[in-house]
C-alpha cells in the first residue's frame, strides 16, 4: 500500500486509464452561481430558503480571492433573498477566529485551514455535517468530493466536520527553454505520455541541468514535499495512527535517493538558499528548471511574457505511467454550532462547495483546482498550462494532510522547523528519518 490512505483512496490512475476512468467525467454545463433559483442539488435554493436569517462568513483571501468572495456572496444573495455577509480575516487566521467563537461573536460559516481542523473541532464550536449533507436539503454529495480530501475533516467520533472548498494538487512544473537549455530532449509531460516519467528520468533531468549551473529542483521543509516524494514512488509514509516512513523499505530507499541529491548538488534543500531567493522566484526568472507546487502560482506565471514556457506533468512515478497518490492542498468549509440561523448556514456551505459553486469561484482565471468531479473545463480554460487537464487526475488520486499530523496541531506546525534542524545538521538519510518520525510519533 503506497502512502497512509486505504488502497481505494490511494489508488494509482494509469495515463490509458483517461479514457476510462476519472479522467472521462463529463464537464458540467458553463452555468455559474447565478443561473437556477430552483431547489434540488444542482441549482439555488428558492427565494428565502434556509430560514431567510442571513448568513455571515469569513476566510482569508489574496486580493483576486476577496472580489471573487464579495462576487459570490451578493449573486447568492440575489438569487436566494437571503443575505450574505463576507468577512476577511487579515493576520492570525486561527487565533482570531477561536477568539471570535469562544465570545459568541464568530461567523456562521468559515475557512478552516488543514492543519486547524482538530483543535477547531475540540473547541466544539464545528457543526458535524453528516445528517445534513446526506439529507434533502443539501446542494452537495459528500461522497463526489474527491475521496482522498475529506479525511482529514473527519472527526475521532467519526463527524464529517468541513468540506474541501476546492484543491491544489502538488504537480511538476517545468520550464522548457531551461530544459531544452540543458538538453532535456523530452520534456517531463512527454516521457508521462511514453510511459517512461520515472525516477531514473528525473535522475537525467536533474543532472543535465545542474551541468548548466542552474538549480533543477528544490526541497522545501514541509510534509507536502516530503511525503509526496515517498508516496510517488510507491512508499507508505503514515498509517492512520503514526509514521512509518523510517522503517518503510521503499520510503527509505526514496529518502536516501533524496539525500544523494542533496549531498550531489542535484536537488537543493530550500533552507539553505541564499538569503532573499524565494522558491517561486527562481522559477519565475529562468534560474530554477522545475517546482513542485500546485496551480497557485498560474496567475503569476500569466503575468510573464514566456508563459508559455511552462507547462505540467504529474509526479514521477515508480512505473513512469501512474498519476501516484500526492499530497493536495486543502481548505474546508465548516459551520458554527452557533449560528444565527442554522439552516441558512447549513445551505449555504453546501452551495458554497458544490459543482456551480466551484465554477463561479475557480473559473476566468481562477487560481486552484475543483475538490469535485464535473469541472475539468475549470483546469483547461486558456489552454494555459498545456497539460493542465492533469490537475483534476493529481486531485483525484491524491491526498489531504495526514490525520497523525492534522490532529496534532503542534506537531504540524513544528515539523517544518524540526525537519530543517536536522538538514543543517548533516544528518544521514536514516538519522533523519528516525529523529521526524519519532518526533511526529512522540508529539502531543
Amino acid at each position: 500500500m503506497a502512502g497512509y490512505l486505504s488502497t481505494a483512496h490511494q489508488r494509482p490512475l494509469g495515463r490509458r486509464a483517461l479514457l476510462t476512468g476519472t479522467g472521462a467525467v463529463a464537464a458540467a454545463g458553463a452555468s455559474t452561481v447565478l443561473t437556477s433559483c430552483g431547489s434540488g442539488s444542482s441549482g439555488m435554493p428558492a427565494d428565502g430558503a434556509g430560514g431567510g436569517g442571513g448568513v455571515t462568513w469569513s476566510s482569508w483571501a489574496n486580493p483576486g480571492e476577496a472580489e471573487r468572495f464579495k462576487q459570490f456572496s451578493q449573486d447568492y444573495e440575489e438569487s436566494t433573498g437571503v443575505s450574505v455577509t463576507w468577512q476577511q480575516v487579515v493576520g492570525d487566521y486561527q487565533a482570531k477566529l477561536l477568539t471570535q467563537l469562544a465570545s459568541g461573536s464568530g461567523p456562521d460559516a468559515f475557512y478552516v485551514g488543514d492543519g486547524s481542523m482538530a483543535t477547531l473541532i475540540e473547541s466544539g464550536k464545528l457543526e458535524d455535517l453528516s445528517a445534513f449533507l446526506h439529507g434533502p436539503e443539501s446542494a452537495v454529495d459528500p461522497d463526489a468530493v474527491y475521496p482522498g480530501l475529506t479525511q482529514w475533516c473527519q472527526g475521532e467520533d467519526g463527524g464529517l466536520y468541513g468540506l474541501p472548498v476546492d484543491s491544489n494538487p502538488k504537480v511538476f512544473w517545468f520550464h522548457k527553454a531551461l530544459l531544452e537549455e540543458a538538453g532535456v530532449t523530452t520534456t517531463p509531460a512527454e516521457s508521462f505520455e511514453a510511459g517512461s516519467w520515472d525516477r531514473e528520468a528525473l535522475d537525467d533531468l536533474l543532472t543535465k541541468v545542474a551541468a548548466t549551473g542552474k538549480r533543477g529542483m528544490v526541497m522545501e521543509a514541509n510534509w507536502f514535499d516530503f511525503v509526496s516524494l515517498i508516496t510517488t514512488f510507491g512508499g507508505t509514509a503514515f498509517t492512520d495512527t503514526e509514521a512509518v516512513f523510517d522503517t518503510d523499505p521503499v520510503a527509505m530507499d526514496v529518502i536516501s535517493w533524496l539525500f544523494d541529491h542533496f549531498e550531489a548538488g542535484t536537488i537543493s534543500y530550500g533552507g539553505s538558499l541564499p538569503k532573499g531567493q524565494g522558491v517561486d522566484a527562481l522559477f519565475y526568472g529562468g534560474q530554477l528548471a522545475t517546482i513542485q507546487y500546485g496551480r497557485w502560482i498560474l496567475p503569476n506565471l500569466e503575468k510573464l511574457p514566456n508563459v508559455e514556457d511552462f507547462d505540467i506533468a504529474p509526479m514521477p512515478s515508480a512505473t513512469g505511467d501512474e498519476f501516484a497518490p500526492v499530497a493536495v492542498g486543502v481548505a474546508a468549509m465548516s459551520v458554527n454550532t452557533d449560528a444565527q440561523d442554522k439552516d441558512a448556514a447549513l445551505t449555504f456551505m453546501s452551495h458554497y462547495v458544490n459543482v456551480d459553486g466551484q465554477r463561479a469561484r475557480l473559473a476566468g482565471g481562477g487560481n486552484a483546482v475543483p475538490s469535485i468531479a464535473g469541472l475539468d473545463e475549470v483546469v483547461t480554460e486558456g489552454g494555459l498550462p498545456e497539460h493542465g487537464a492533469w490537475f483534476t487526475e493529481v486531485a483525484a488520486t491524491g491526498y489531504a494532510i495526514p490525520l497523525v499530523l492534522a490532529r496534532k496541531a503542534e506537531v504540524s506546525t513544528n515539523l517544518g522547523t524540526e525537519m530543517d534542524r536536522s538538514i543543517r545538521a548533516g544528518d544521514d538519510a536514516q538519522t533523519f528519518a528516525t529523529k521526524i518520525a519519532a518526533f511526529i510519533n512522540e508529539g502531543s
